[in-house]
């Protein structure tokens, strides 16, 4: 490097660098018409304005998130394409098999009926996730029903109970 221009209060220091980086610096040095020692001085002047840290890992992290997003997108655009491709050929079959995608295709309807007696419900304990021993249903109204217990009869919210078995023998 060219040691003509620098001045007593600049530091010397003495960089080997590989022969093709030095022919790059001397072409770039000719193209520009600075000395070799400007070059290296913009060039580390650069590197110590470049923007701080926390700046260099947020445009990490946008380019993390955006190659995700991408992703993302291509899994769920290949999910929709395997969804479709399972409609098309299960419309085309005459017979419908069941497949692990859709489980929910061939199951049973829930029938919605209104309580009876004679039916079998589980009660919600009060001030409990957790419900009682199957008991009987003996009366019904509109928001209540009486149920069949070891002390005797009572009466609950129909919201607490839930339905476990139909009665054998209707009323």
């Amino acid at each position: 490097m060219e040691h003509s221009d620098i001045l007593s209060t600049h530091q010397a220091i003495t960089v080997e660098i590989p022969r093709q980086l030095y022919s790059e610096l001397l072409a770039k040095a000719s193209e520009t018409g600075l000395s070799e020692s400007q070059l290296v001085l913009q060039g580390i002047q650069q590197i110590l304005r470049s923007p701080n840290r926390e700046l260099l890992e947020r445009d990490r992290f946008v380019q993390i998130e955006a190659a995700l997003e991408i992703k993302l997108k291509a899994y769920i655009d290949n999910l929709i394409k395997n969804q479709a491709d399972i409609s098309r050929t299960q419309a085309s079959n005459d017979q419908p098999k069941a497949t692990i995608a859709e489980p929910k295709k061939f199951m049973p309807v829930p029938t919605i009926r209104p309580l009876q007696i004679g039916d079998r419900v589980l009660v919600l304990e009060p001030d409990s996730p957790y419900y009682m021993a199957k008991l009987l249903v003996t009366k019904t109204s509109l928001i209540r029903a009486t149920v069949e217990t070891d002390t005797g009869e009572k009466t609950f919210l129909k919201r607490d109970l839930r339905f476990c078995e139909t009665s054998l023998n209707p009323e």
